[in-house]
């Protein structure tokens, strides 16, 4: 059982960060000095972007394609539910294509 009770210890830049701060450090920092470094930070927080623009998209896509089953041909150009999925992917498919140019 030895070792398991033990917690690791601290890194020098966290314990510098709350001597630095009365109060609790901004979380932004804290996040910053526990993914070690900001261009990790900006890399994780930029895949989390990425894959949320990836999963809204694919939820509106679904869901164009429900509703568009849903409707009578002659309604599919004037309905106003419609029109939003179709905005929302449209938005998601953009966002996410700009994270993409923007990496590289």
């Amino acid at each position: 059982m030895t070792g398991l009770s033990r917690t690791p210890p601290r890194s020098s830049l966290l314990e510098e960060l709350e001597r630095r701060h009365d109060d609790a450090p901004p979380r932004s920092a804290v996040r910053t000095v526990l993914l070690e470094g900001a261009e990790r930070h900006a890399a994780l927080a930029r895949a989390a972007t990425l894959r949320l623009h990836d999963w809204l998209a694919a939820e509106a896509r679904r869901g164009s394609a429900q509703r568009r089953r849903s409707l009578p041909a002659d309604r599919t150009g004037g309905d106003v539910w419609l029109s939003r999925l179709t905005d929302a992917l449209t938005h998601h498919r953009n966002a996410a294509s700009a994270l993409i140019r923007e990496g590289s």
